[in-house]
């Protein structure tokens, strides 16, 4: 999937996982963003173990010691690969940057043009592993983690996760992190009224207006159009009846004068107003509001939802320090909050939302009332999935 820091054009899709979803509906499922309402900071036993090719399995159990079994990470070089752009400065900025400054550790942040699956897979091949640190989506971990690719958390510090940030933020390989979500986002000085929900966008006779989609959601326009059609969400991902799914499809597409392939060009069609209306990445739509367009609704109501992990790749040459980093992020709230400012995607932490301002606080994907009705991806479905849906999705499309 392109993704919402960097865009690719569909062609170039990785080729593992990131066309898509982050995070599983059920409880047990290590892709999941937590919960609306749940009690994050009280340990619970008994999470159902995750099924197919999850080996990012959720653990029970409780408490934490005080130490985390691995060394402070207090020497040579950090590497951390991630998205490149302002996501990275402000990743180095708000956290990664404090974090070395703390622990006395310099900093290297190095992309993955492209996708982490292939840049990991030839460094292992080469026996020359140089990240320490990488934050892939949801489903390029668990590829990762099938292939043996990545480290698993020492069981100390696994279970001082778990303790301070809930068991759904918390897999075998990572730490939750940059959770985000599609909202609808809609002009209305070109539109009589706008869709707050994705039943009211699929509405074209109560809510006319030229819309948009993402073109390259074969792994979440669908499930939009389930949940359009009333498949319950703790259904949504339980045998999936795709052909439902496209008939609701159907209904809309000759109603989408844009299906636009990256970030910057689901922003231009708003402000250039080639459309009045799109589902869009939660990020993008917030960004376009607070540069140019003041007036612009953003709604959630109905929309899905997906996050990255941050991992350790095996034979990482600094895993003290990587290992030191995850505690770190798990215990620095404000840090995070810092971070969900400038970016608009959350931390595992949900302290961090205390830090914000109210206003901004409920526009984040993991503010409870965005939680309650947006339904999370599920990465097992996608990697699973991956080359059957997305030939349906370019089949239907190209018609």
């Amino acid at each position: 999937m392109p993704n919402r820091h960097r865009d690719r054009q569909p062609d170039q899709l990785p080729r593992q996982g990131r066309g898509g979803p982050e995070a599983r509906a059920t409880e047990g499922s290590v892709a999941a963003v937590h919960p609306a309402g749940r009690n994050r900071r009280r340990c619970r036993a008994g999470v159902g173990a995750a099924t197919g090719l999850l080996l990012l399995a959720a653990v029970a159990g409780c408490g934490a010691n005080s130490s985390d079994g691995v060394s402070d990470g207090k020497n040579g070089t950090l590497t951390y690969v991630t998205w490149g752009g302002e996501y990275s400065d402000m990743l180095k900025k708000h956290l990664v940057g404090p974090f070395a400054q703390e622990y006395g550790v310099e900093v290297e942040l190095a992309e993955a043009p492209d996708g982490f699956v292939p840049l990991l897979t030839a460094q292992a091949n080469a026996n020359q592993v140089k990240a320490d640190l990488m934050d892939p989506s949801a489903g390029d971990a668990i590829v990762m983690a099938n292939e043996g690719l990545l480290q698993k958390l020492p069981g100390d510090l696994k279970t001082f996760l778990i303790d301070e940030l809930g068991e759904q933020d918390v897999t075998d390989y990572g730490v939750g992190f940059a959770a985000y979500s599609f909202v609808i986002a809609c002009n209305p000085s070109l539109v009589e009224r706008c869709p707050t929900s994705v039943d009211e966008f699929w509405d074209v006779d109560e809510f006319p207006g030229r819309r948009a989609m993402y073109g390259a959601g074969w792994d979440s326009m669908p499930f939009m159009a389930l949940k359009v059609a009333g498949v319950p969400e703790d259904e949504l991902y339980e045998d999936p009846d795709l052909d439902l799914a496209y008939e609701k499809l159907d209904e809309i597409k000759n109603h989408i004068n844009v299906w636009w392939t990256t970030g910057d060009q689901s922003q231009q069609i708003l402000r250039s107003e080639e459309v009045a209306m799109s589902i869009m990445w939660d990020g993008r739509a917030f960004a376009a509001r607070d540069q140019s367009m003041p007036e612009l609704e953003i709604h959630h109501d109905g929309m899905l939802r997906q996050r990255e992990l941050i991992v350790v790749p095996k034979n990482a040459p600094n895993a003290e320090a990587a290992f030191a980093y995850l505690r770190w992020y798990a215990t620095n709230p404000e840090a995070g909050s810092e971070w969900m400012k400038s970016m608009h995607y959350g931390v595992a932490d949900d302290k961090a939302l205390e830090y914000l301002p109210e206003d901004v606080a409920s526009e984040m994907a993991v503010a409870p009332e965005n939680l309650a009705v947006t339904t999370p991806i599920d990465a097992d479905w996608t990697v699973e999935n991956r080359q059957e849906a997305l030939k349906r999705w370019q089949n239907w499309l190209g018609e």
